[in-house]
């Protein structure tokens, strides 16, 4: 492993002469002068192994885009009043933050979901960093907030040693801060369009749905297939009309229906045990009783299916 120091020189080396010089008139003059002895000195490059080269220019690269990625944003010539207005309201409704300008601190003071808001578009590596610089609750609370893929990927980033200097610490916490300062304090809608656009035609009455859903799909064919898996949901059992109730009762295999009902509302599984035949419905009951751990992703699948069961009948119904 080489040092610090010799990590400059080989990095200098690689860039060229032009551009190491022009690196070197912006360090300090004393720290300049001994990268330029090394320099001079002219040892056979080959010593360092190609790994620990491959290693500096990541290391650069990382550095350097993060340069860019923090560096503070120009000042605007205009005046934009209204938005500053439309700030204004928002802020009066979330608690007042006054910062301390002590990065480190500050990051108490802001919620979680700023946190993990202004993170969230960082590499994991740097994530890493600031995690391991706060509180282990802190830390586990923003963690747990980040998509899986995400989230995953910092936890393999966090299994290595940080042993990032303080000052870069302090420079992402600076960052992270600003950026933070600026997001609402509460959790982030994580709703694509497809979810929002659902929410809204549910709330349609169902006589102008059916319309607006073929005008959708004449014009966005995936789009409307996209909608039509939101539009209904396992919980619509209870509101469904029983003939539709039993209709999709009729074509769901037993293990499925089972796993969707388990951890459901008692409304929903009043609704369907109603629905069957007392044989079937005491079938069923047992079933549940014996159930004690079902993995939250199997209940999901089988909420989907009966939803998607639904939404197909429904459609045919009309």
């Amino acid at each position: 492993m080489i040092d610090r120091q010799q990590q400059s020189v080989e990095l200098l080396k690689l860039l060229g002469e032009e551009t190491a010089e022009a690196v070197l008139a912006h360090l300090p003059s004393e720290f300049a002068d001994l990268l330029r002895a090394e320099l001079a000195a002219d040892q056979p490059v080959h010593k360092v192994k190609l790994q620990d080269k491959r290693a500096i220019l990541e290391d650069f690269e990382w550095f350097f885009d993060y340069a860019l990625k923090t560096k503070p944003p120009e000042p605007s010539v205009f005046e934009e009043p209204e938005e500053d207005e439309a700030d204004d309201d928002g802020e009066e409704e979330e608690k007042e933050i006054v910062l301390t300008g002590n990065a480190m601190h500050d990051l108490t003071l802001l919620s979680i979901h700023q946190l993990s808001g202004a993170l969230e578009s960082e590499q994991p590596r740097t994530i890493a960093i600031l995690l391991n610089s706060m509180s282990p609750q802190l830390a586990a609370n923003v963690l747990s907030l980040f998509p899986d893929e995400l989230r995953q990927s910092i936890a393999r980033q966090l299994l290595k040693e940080q042993d990032a200097p303080q000052l870069l610490v302090e420079r992402i916490a600076r960052a992270t801060v600003q950026r933070a300062i600026t997001l609402p304090q509460g959790p982030k809608d994580r709703r694509d369009h497809v979810d929002r656009l659902a929410e809204v035609i549910r709330e349609v009455p169902k006589s102008y749905r059916k319309e607006m859903m073929a005008a959708i799909e004449e014009e966005d064919a995936d789009l409307s297939a996209a909608l039509l898996k939101k539009l209904y949901r396992f919980e619509d059992m209870k509101t469904l009309d029983p003939h539709l109730v039993q209709k999709v009762l009729g074509e769901i295999d037993g293990t499925t229906l089972t796993t969707a009902m388990f951890g459901a509302d008692q409304s929903v599984i009043d609704a369907v045990l109603g629905n069957l035949s007392r044989r079937a419905r005491q079938t069923i009951e047992e079933e549940l009783q014996f159930m004690s751990r079902v993995p939250e992703s199997k209940v999901r699948m089988a909420r989907d299916t009966v939803a998607e069961l639904i939404g197909k009948l429904d459609q045919e119904g009309e």
